[in-house]
């Protein structure tokens, strides 16, 4: 409403000076030169913001594409996860508890179809977890707040399969691991190469936790995965290890069981997995590995859609000014344009004389909107860390985006120009 008002204002407000005799006059066409340079001047900025926003949409495109490429370290292909509940008289001791999920996990197991399955405490990319302090050896450090940090996984024994983690040295978890055998981990490749460059892991020991675990036998090295986001590779890069699930001390049992996730292996639809499970117990959040991905990219994808829905309507708005300013341009320039044929300008001419005005509008607002594009893209810190792989002055962006905006400016000026083009001299001169 108020951009409304103020563009209705100001063309009443300037008609308030014309001098009527001068523009009746045949000769006055000053106000009519200012008016049109003013119209272009509008449709430049519009083609620059149009550009900016274009620009933005592209970039977080182009993010969004690279981080569809990332490699996670696992493999996310037929891959569900889902959580389930138990009866409280099936979990009323941790021993009770422990045989429940055992059978749940291995009747899963024998479902025809099911590759594999198993249960951790957190879903990759899922936001799940969190980090503890650690250190190496049975030596513990005097302050637990500066200790190095781990992203501890508590799984069970088939985990690294059906996840398809890549198992480096040693070995992963048995069934045989359990509390009643000594305690063990595995750490992955990152914490190996950092806190073991000249040693051996595998004769080491570690423990962890406020409530320490350990010390316990390091049995494996496995290969780093993403864990917090796809682009974690360098700021929310963490030391990462894993621990049994069926080595987790009775007094954790209630917490940390009923919080773990299933994680399933199978390239069969989920709806089929489900029904097999049974009865007993509730099946929710079933989710594919596949939207965990997706999901992990909202940072990116919600203000990609918002800018490529408000660069749409920026397009379409820049197109139709630039198609009304070559319109009203060729109805003030018939005469003009008479003349020109009438000294001999052929109709392929006047076509190009008319895209050509249309061309310099959008080059200019094509120019300045490149400008101001790097200039808030390298400002604002808060897109620029959204970007992935891409860099906030990709030349193929900027390239693809000035290309569309040429485009579209030379299809608002095709019709004008053709129609433009198509004026008979003699009935244009006879007019006048």
């Amino acid at each position: 409403m108020i951009a409304g008002i103020l563009f209705g204002l100001a063309p009443a407000l300037k008609s308030w000076k014309v001098d009527l005799e001068t523009e009746l006059k045949e000769g006055g066409r000053g106000s009519t030169s200012s008016h049109q340079r003013a119209q272009s001047s509008l449709v430049v900025v519009q083609m620059a913001l149009t550009l900016m926003l274009l620009v933005s949409a592209g970039l977080l495109f182009r993010t969004i594409r690279n981080l569809w490429e990332v490699d996670p370290g696992f493999d996310t292909r037929h891959l569900i996860t889902l959580k389930t509940g138990f009866s409280h008289s099936a979990t009323r001791t941790a021993a009770g508890t422990r045989v429940a999920y055992q059978q749940l996990i291995e009747r899963i197991r024998k479902i025809p179809g099911v590759q594999a399955a198993d249960y951790t405490g957190s879903v990759p990319l899922s936001g799940q977890g969190g980090t503890m302090p650690f250190w190496i050896g049975a030596e513990k450090p005097a302050s637990l707040q500066g200790a190095p940090r781990v992203v501890m996984f508590l799984t069970g024994p088939d985990y690294l399969r059906t996840m398809g983690i890549p198992l480096l040295r040693g070995r992963f978890f048995t069934p045989e691991d359990t509390t009643k055998s000594p305690c063990v981990m595995v750490v992955d490749s990152g914490l190996a190469r950092t806190y073991f460059p000249d040693s051996d892991p595998l004769r080491q020991t570690m423990s962890a936790g406020f409530s320490p675990i350990g010390p316990c036998r390091i049995v494996g090295v496995v290969g780093h995965i993403r864990h917090w986001g796809l682009e974690d590779a360098g700021t929310f890069t963490q030391s990462q290890a894993y621990f049994p699930l069926y080595q987790d001390p009775d007094q954790w049992v209630p917490t940390n069981y009923p919080n773990t996730t299933i994680v399933v292996r199978t390239p069969i639809d989920i709806a089929t997995v489900i029904p097999a499970m049974g009865s007993e117990q509730p099946v929710y959040a079933v989710r594919s590995m596949r939207q965990i991905v997706a999901a992990s990219m909202a940072a990116q994808r919600f203000p990609m859609i918002l800018l490529e829905s408000f660069a749409g309507l920026a397009l379409l708005l820049a197109s139709v000014g630039i198609y009304g300013v070559i319109s009203y341009s060729m109805t003030r320039r018939v005469r003009e344009i008479g003349i020109r044929m009438a000294l001999g300008a052929e109709k392929g001419d006047i076509l190009r004389m008319v895209l050509g005005q249309g061309l310099r509008l959008a080059l200019g607002g094509i120019a300045i909107g490149m400008v101001a594009a790097l200039a808030l893209t390298r400002v604002l810190k808060s897109f620029s860390s959204l970007l992935y792989g891409v860099r906030v002055w990709d030349p193929l962006t900027l390239i693809a985006v000035s290309l569309v905006l040429m485009g579209a400016a030379l299809l608002a000026c095709y019709i004008p120009a053709r129609r433009a083009a198509r004026l008979d001299q003699m009935m244009v001169l006879r007019h006048e």
